[in-house]
């Protein structure tokens, strides 16, 4: 080997050694330390955090760096399914009058990775165990995981979070509690002797007391991963159908023409790749434009649509007479036109809404062309 070739060697060994390391140090060097923690210590402030936090201090410092340098491939894709799941967060918060801001808790539990299970067993997107999550009334066996349901882990998690802060009344607490349990919280209270967070903290177990920096430091990133050049990994559109009758994931692959490892994907909350019949349904994820093709491959009819729960029941009839659709000819056997009643009227079109809300709650469906 020659000297420039040796000499090259080493140049390339070096910069091996060196760049991770000021990748690492690149928001926090030296020279621009005192700026930089006066710029995050006003980022964070503008998040409206429900908690005060010590935006500055090394741990945080050190994930916020994880998040936008050394992990920034990660967090791309991490940021995309955030524009799916977030909507979802902040529906089931705004239902039970809860923080928006704490949707970040989910992205330093998981990355916002559905299927995530930790070596704990905790599993999900928001990271349940699975004795916590019956409680909370989730289905967790070998046929189902709720956990791992987008939807039913979310609500369960939001209501445990309002739980635990009523009982703390603090959300440092509430959430040491959410990652270590209640109990252990209590216990480190008694030996505090106090219910201030900062000297609770001590007696918490060493990853709890990292755990609200956590959740501030996915805050930051998520708010300004534009401010270090990153861009959110793009995402298939997705939607869901309820299912009611037995049904497995093959053969709605097959009969629908999707990939089977595109539903097992959305769907991890199968675990066996099959699902059982229910009378409220299952949600199953699916490519958004694939939604009408396998409602009609569900349902059998290839005029219905799906309706909101809260759906309004004139808007709803209104929608299906004018879309063509008779809902008095499914539920009566006989077109509106032809009825003939006698008085009093009101008891007819009482029965008849009562029909109809029937239908529309049971089956959340009306006729389109």
């Amino acid at each position: 080997m020659s000297k420039l070739q040796k000499g090259l060697c080493q140049v390339l060994l070096m910069l091996l050694v060196t760049v991770p390391t000021l990748a690492h140090a690149t928001l926090f060097t030296p020279t621009n330390n005192t700026r930089a923690r006066s710029q995050m210590v006003n980022r964070v402030q503008r998040l409206n955090l429900p908690l005060k936090v010590e935006a500055a201090d090394d741990f945080t410092k050190r994930k916020i760096a994880d998040y936008l340098e050394l992990g920034g491939r990660s967090t791309e894709k991490m940021l995309g399914r955030a524009n799916q799941y977030f909507p979802v967060f902040e529906y089931y918060l705004r239902k039970h009058d809860m923080p928006a801001t704490l949707k970040y808790l989910a992205v330093a539990e998981s990355m916002l990775v559905p299927g995530a299970v930790s070596s704990m067993s905790a599993a999900g997107l928001w990271q349940l165990m699975p004795a916590t999550a019956r409680e909370m009334g989730l289905r967790v066996d070998g046929v189902i995981d709720e956990r791992l349901d987008l939807y039913r882990s979310t609500e369960a998690a939001v209501v445990m979070l309002k739980t635990l802060h009523a009982e703390f009344n603090d959300w440092h607490l509430a959430l040491a509690a959410y990652n270590c349990g209640s109990g252990r919280v209590r216990q480190a209270i008694r030996s505090a002797g106090s219910q201030r967070y900062k000297l609770v903290e001590r007696h918490l177990p060493s990853e709890t007391q990292r755990y609200v920096a956590a959740y501030v430091a996915a805050a930051y990133a998520v708010n300004y991963y534009e401010e270090h050049g990153l861009v959110p990994h793009e995402m298939e559109t997705t939607d869901y159908v309820f299912v009611h009758r037995r049904m497995t994931l093959a053969k709605i692959a097959r009969e629908c023409d999707l990939r089977i490892s595109t539903l097992r994907r959305l769907n991890p909350n199968f675990v066996q790749a099959y699902i059982p019949g229910s009378v409220e349904g299952y949600r199953l994820r699916i490519p958004a434009h694939k939604k009408h093709t396998v409602q009609q491959f569900l349902w059998g009819r290839p005029n219905l649509v799906e309706l909101p729960l809260d759906e309004n029941l004139d808007v709803a009839d209104a929608t299906a007479t004018l879309l063509g659709y008779d809902p008095y000819l499914t539920l009566l056997g006989a077109r509106a036109e032809t009825l003939i009643y006698e008085r009093p009227v009101w008891n007819f079109v009482q029965q008849r809404e009562s029909m109809l809300l029937n239908f529309f709650h049971n089956y959340r469906a009306v006729a389109s062309l």
